[in-house]
């Protein structure tokens, strides 16, 4: 009997092999039928930023978060670090809500470190998300009293809430639509805290940027008062320059590793897939550019906000 070849002893397969492969009409068929459903499943029923950030990180927030001390180097700092900054963050926006009996309204509630902070000070805390996987999240971990899935814009309450709170969804909200369904909502002495950014800069391309001075405007003209403003922007600054060193010092090396390796050993798929590598390269670049400390400060203004009835 023929003494079987160890798989060490297999040779691989040939280049050309790998090449014919992938025009396989069968092989691309099934691959264009698999990205139109991963395309689908993605935006529909899996978020992979929320399974990133709740295996990151361990409080549930996905926030900024508040450093008293602004000027720490973010090689001083620890995940722990980081964390402690966020409940610091939540904390600041709890002292603001007012000892009422009204529930608090958290729209927005990212995946429910902020309402559970908030329930256990003894408040009765409702969620909105237009994220379904994040609000499924929440229901299935934290006590909330309800669970609304829905755009703050196109949400319909049966009863008056005492506090709004927006913490870093603010910016998702068109402002005009936000104020007025606010009006409906709120009670006549409650209050709305929000923690956000503003833009500073020059009128921006980018639609979503909310500027201060409109949003001072429209909450005259619908009867809000600020009662109190903080600007928090050097504060929030330390974990950007945290999340900044990890990628300069982690990622975007480890990122040329593997693409020296993938030159050394498959060449010639280094070659075919230079075009989607480029594109991804441009994307990771625009994205990583946000974790500028410098260009933040330079564009934004953190904000914490509290609004009342006048």
């Amino acid at each position: 009997m023929p003494e079987m070849k160890s798989s060490q002893e297999i040779p691989p397969k040939k280049p050309s092999a790998y090449i014919l492969s992938l025009f396989n009409p069968l092989r691309i068929i099934r691959a264009v039928s698999f990205h139109r459903k991963q395309k689908k499943y993605c935006k529909v029923s899996h978020d992979q930023e929320l399974r990133f950030y709740s295996e990151m990180l361990s409080n549930d927030m996905l926030h900024y978060g508040y450093f008293e001390n602004p000027d720490i180097e973010p090689d001083r700092l620890s995940f722990h670090d980081v964390e402690a900054a966020q409940i610091n963050y939540a904390e600041k926006l709890i002292s603001h809500i007012p000892d009422k009996p009204l529930a608090v309204l958290d729209i927005g509630c990212g995946i429910g470190g902020i309402a559970n902070l908030i329930i256990k000070k003894g408040f009765t805390v409702d969620v909105l998300s237009p994220n379904i996987n994040q609000l499924n999240y929440v229901k299935n971990k934290y006590p909330v009293s309800s669970a609304y899935n829905v755009r703050f814009e196109d949400f319909h309450a049966d009863k008056k809430y005492g506090v709004l709170l927006n913490a870093e969804s603010f910016q998702y909200i068109d402002m005009k639509k936000g104020f007025a369904k606010a009006d409906e909502i709120i009670a006549p002495e409650g209050r709305w805290v929000i923690c956000d950014y503003f833009s500073i800069s020059p009128v921006n391309e980018k639609k979503n940027q909310k500027r201060f001075e409109e949003f001072e405007k429209l909450a005259a003209e619908h009867g809000w008062k600020i009662i109190y403003q903080e600007d928090i922007t050097l504060n929030v600054l330390p974990t950007l320059k945290f999340a900044n060193m990890y990628v300069t010092r982690i990622v975007t090396p480890l990122l040329f590793y593997l693409e020296s390796k993938l030159l050394i050993k498959l060449a010639w798929l280094h070659h075919l897939t230079n075009d989607i590598r480029e594109k991804l390269s441009l994307k990771m670049n625009r994205e990583f550019s946000k974790l500028h400390s410098g260009t933040f400060i330079k564009e934004k203004k953190y904000m914490i906000l509290v609004l009342a009835r006048q």
